[in-house]
């Protein structure tokens, strides 16, 4: 699973005890072009977390119109499959059609034990795969769905808005998540 971490900066009440007039003389010095405006490192600070907030609000304008859900019977048959799995703690039978086809049986094995040994990694990918299976959440799928499906989503019960990438291909009929 890929995840990339798209996090709100909250500026209100952080911004110290300095006095407004004091503030408006940050940026003076050969990096601010002339002495007016923002230096190179602070106009870049402000084109990220403008860029997040594009982002992040391109992703919550999905979020309102529904979500996605995949319109390949087969894939949401899987998702669904993974889902109804999780919920019943079904951590074998989860790993057996979840992981990539290429990926050996000692390793499979490994995985599913890493699972069960650890309750919270369990119930998040649970909470994901059921997210994804539900679709109301996912903010976009890229792909064409017949052979490959990226599910773009963000985190459940997280307070930085993380999103999360994951990707299921199919190999012969068969969706599995990629490695």
């Amino acid at each position: 699973l890929r995840h990339r971490v798209t996090s709100r900066r909250a500026t209100a009440g952080t911004m110290g005890k300095k006095k407004a007039s004091e503030r408006a003389k940050v940026g003076l010095g050969s990096n601010s072009g002339g002495g007016h405006g923002l230096n190179d490192r602070e106009f870049q600070a402000v084109a990220d977390a403008g860029a997040e907030l594009v982002e992040e609000a391109a992703a919550a304008a999905e979020l309102v119109a529904g979500g996605a859900k995949t319109t390949n019977a087969q894939l949401q048959q899987r998702l669904t499959l993974l889902a109804e799995l999780g919920a019943r703690g079904d951590v074998d039978g989860f790993v057996r059609v979840f992981v990539p086809h290429d990926l050996t049986q000692e390793d499979t094995e490994y995985f599913a034990g890493e699972l069960k040994e650890d309750a919270t990694r369990w119930k998040q990918l649970v909470e994901e795969l059921t997210l994804i299976a539900d679709g109301s959440k996912v903010t976009k799928i890229v792909g064409d769905q017949v052979t490959k499906a990226e599910f773009r989503y963000f985190m459940p019960n997280q307070q930085l808005s993380i999103q999360r990438e994951v990707v299921f291909t199919c190999e012969n009929g068969d969706w599995r998540a990629e490695g």
